[in-house]
């Protein structure tokens, strides 16, 4: 081989690996504007002497979520299905948000009504006196109340999105301060077993946390 066709062989490979990282950067700037990002809100208002709380889903990110699902939550043998009440379960781009619903199937098999004021009961349940009075809250509410939403992009990828719910301190007589704590976001498919080890390998925020 000459000089001369050395020298093509080496600008033809570095013209290649400059067009392979151009490649790459476009298709991750693609996946950017295309992909989904959900968000968990808690909605507080009063209602005479009570507290009314709501949940809602937004979409914050860039392109449309589609088949959103949310996973089952125990609470004292109770599990608490979250839906959206409507037969579209999409989220537009651009903030685009709905209220979350809450089924409830009692233990032996039944079906609890879900009032607007059943989340107090949710929290009761997920937060007993028992837990309370055994001193396991701070463990506890490390993953009782994981919200686990997964969800599918305009490319057909599939993301996932981890959020958590308890009281900043420990709640008694009804006393809680919640908060919705971000845990985790991603492409791919998890489960609630991966969900609730990534939240108890983060310790909870408490009240005098900034």
């Amino acid at each position: 081989m000459t000089i001369g066709e050395s020298i093509n062989a080496i600008i033809l490979l570095i013209t290649a690996i400059i067009v392979l990282v151009y490649t790459r950067a476009m298709q991750k700037s693609n996946e950017i504007q295309e992909r989904p990002a959900l968000n968990l809100y808690l909605r507080e208002s009063k209602v005479g002497q009570n507290t009314e709380r709501t949940l809602r889903l937004r979409n914050v990110g860039n392109g449309p979520a589609y088949n959103i699902k949310f996973f089952g939550i125990e609470a004292a043998k109770y599990t608490y299905y979250p839906y959206f009440n409507e037969p579209n379960p999409i989220l537009e781009k651009g903030g685009d948000e709905k209220p979350i619903n809450l089924w409830v199937a009692t233990p032996d098999g039944g079906a609890e009504v879900y009032n607007p004021m059943g989340f107090e009961l949710f929290l009761k349940r997920l937060f007993n006196t028992e837990i309370i009075k055994d001193g396991k809250y701070d463990d506890v509410a490390r993953s009782a109340c994981v919200f686990l939403i997964t969800y599918e992009g305009i490319n057909s990828k599939r993301y996932y999105s981890v959020f958590r719910i308890y009281s900043k301190i420990i709640p008694l007589l009804s006393v809680y301060e919640l908060v919705v704590e971000f845990i985790s976001n991603g492409q791919g498919q998890i489960d609630m077993e991966i969900a609730k080890d990534l939240c108890n390998a983060k310790v909870i925020m408490k009240k005098n946390d900034q």
